[in-house]
């Protein structure tokens, strides 16, 4: 199993997601999800939406 780049509580963005005037979105993670095929997915949650979201380390990027 490989081991994850992004901790629980870190702040990130998802780049392919322009949703605020300087084209980034801010997210936390919530927790990680491991699936039995090792991969690990994030729960990521905005304070500006009323839901989590769930993704995988390639769509995040650490805010600059």
């Amino acid at each position: 199993m490989s081991k994850c780049r992004l901790d629980v509580g870190a702040i990130v963005h998802l780049p392919h997601m322009a949703t605020t005037s300087n084209g980034t979105a801010t997210f936390r993670i919530e927790a990680l999800l491991r699936l039995d095929n090792g991969i690990t997915l994030y729960k990521i949650k905005s304070e500006t939406e009323p839901f989590d979201r769930i993704v995988a380390e390639c769509d995040l990027a650490l805010r600059p």
